[in-house]
């Protein structure tokens, strides 16, 4: 069974451990301190609000502002379903429709594993130039192709920020392939994110073999329930190879 509460608070709790929380009831605005990216720094409700906000949406964008970055509403459609009409009335647009997926034990399914392949936990006591590894390979894959590598700082400030989060990476022999995270769990759950594979490295299996990987070592932990969003139907059909099922959607609203 889906607990969209359940889901909803656990995305409140990760983004918490890593940026700056500032209320705005009904909602939370959460700023990264190392970054003004639009994608970076996020809005996100704390109850199934809908009218009678003016005054907090108000607040928002004063404490956005402030800060010289756009606001930007993350949450999970059935959480709130009726807040997109106000956002849209206020000028927010939406700026992205993902679909969520959940995986528990029962579904997990091992997908076929890529010939080669073999998957790294990145912890405190991996060496710096497998986070440059992994931060270059989600940088370029996620659309900047021309990403320079990572350096040494970025990484030790990514890992220093970002504690909390549980990394993989996937090697064919000594490249680096496909990198996924693990966000911490709350209540039993806990979001797996940024799975991201090399260009000359996709269609081979290596996203689902991963996200297997990365899912099963969350049920080892105690994990009862693993989601992610995924862009778009055809991205859903490899999480769909790892035990992952639709249910529902998740929307992104932007001033």
């Amino acid at each position: 069974m889906i607990d969209v509460e359940r889901i909803q608070a656990q995305l409140r709790a990760a983004v918490r451990l890593s940026h700056e929380a500032v209320a705005a009831p009904p909602f939370t605005c959460f700023f990264n301190p190392d970054s003004d990216a639009t994608y970076a720094n996020a809005v996100i409700p704390d109850e199934p609000v809908a009218a009678g906000v003016d005054r907090a949406l108000e607040e928002v964008a004063h404490h956005f502002r402030a800060r010289q970055r756009r606001p930007r509403f993350e949450y999970l459609e059935a959480f709130a379903p009726d807040l997109a009409a106000v956002l849209e009335m206020h000028g927010y647009h939406c700026e992205m429709r993902s679909l969520l997926m959940v995986c528990t034990l029962a579904s997990l399914t091992r997908p076929p594993w890529p010939q080669g392949m073999t998957v790294e936990k990145v912890d405190g006591q991996t060496p710096i130039e497998v986070v440059q590894d992994l931060m270059t390979l989600q940088s370029r894959a996620f659309g900047n192709v021309d990403a320079p590598r990572a350096s040494a700082t970025e990484a030790r400030q990514f890992r220093q920020r970002f504690a909390a989060l549980q990394l993989f990476l996937a090697r064919l022999g000594d490249v680096a392939v496909s990198a996924s995270s693990l966000t911490a769990p709350y209540a039993g759950i806990a979001e797996l994110a940024g799975v991201a594979t090399a260009a000359a490295f996709r269609r081979r299996g290596l996203a689902a073999a991963l996200t297997y990987a990365a899912t099963a070592d969350a049920f080892a932990q105690g994990v009862e329930q693993v989601f992610l969003t995924a862009a778009n139907a055809d991205a859903g059909r490899v999480y769909a190879r790892a035990g992952f099922t639709a249910a529902g959607s998740g929307l992104a609203y932007l001033l």
